[in-house]
């Protein structure tokens, strides 16, 4: 009888335990992101792997109609093009900026490196290495106008974005959200994963 008290009284203290850790991240995550405000996007390409990979799944914090004022190094969506098709991408440049081929296949802004941001966890894409970088190397530099962002996909060199001469500009009004969460994801371990 007293081994099975125990069970039962470590049962109740596993389940409590669980039911509070689950509680406040609960609170945490709608605090900081209000779910009426989120919507549920699924990534259908590779051009932002290793951040966001193909057939994830992610949380978008809608902006509504508060006016969105971008900042280098975030992660937008937008609509683009005639048939407002939904892109995921990240400015790495405001109005003013100069960005521009570097050394290496690098990418310069304002003549300094830019570098990606460290992911939270291991990419479910098995190769995420270029296939032809001629088309992007070469892009032409330029300054970011006025009530525009220049925006790049993090795998560089399977992306169609801003470095792209086709790839129409991309206008503060057009960017409807920002991603800010994985909530699935075929490799296990990026599931919760913020976005940044």
């Amino acid at each position: 009888m007293k081994t099975h008290s125990n069970y039962r009284a470590f049962i109740y203290v596993t389940v409590s335990g669980g039911l509070i850790v689950a509680a406040l991240f609960a609170y945490e995550f709608f605090y900081r992101y209000p779910i009426w405000n989120l919507r549920a996007f699924r990534v259908p390409s590779s051009s932002m792997c290793p951040s966001i990979c193909s057939g994830e799944r992610v949380f978008v914090e809608m902006l509504g109609q508060q006016e969105y004022v971008p900042k280098r190094g975030e992660v937008v969506a937008f609509k683009y093009g005639a048939e407002s098709a939904s892109l995921i991408k990240r400015v790495i440049g405001i109005p003013g900026d100069t960005v521009a081929p570097g050394p290496n296949d690098t990418i310069l802004v304002n003549e300094q490196p830019w570098t990606p941001p460290t992911v939270c966890a291991k990419s479910p894409s098995p190769d995420g290495l270029p296939r032809d970088k001629s088309s992007y190397a070469r892009f032409t530099q330029t300054k970011v106008p006025p009530g525009q962002i220049f925006v790049i996909g993090d795998n560089l060199y399977n992306s169609f974005d801003s470095r792209i001469p086709q790839f129409e500009p991309v206008t503060f009004d057009k960017v409807f959200g920002k991603p800010v969460l994985i909530y699935w994801s075929p490799e296990g371990t990026r599931i919760g994963c913020s976005i940044r």
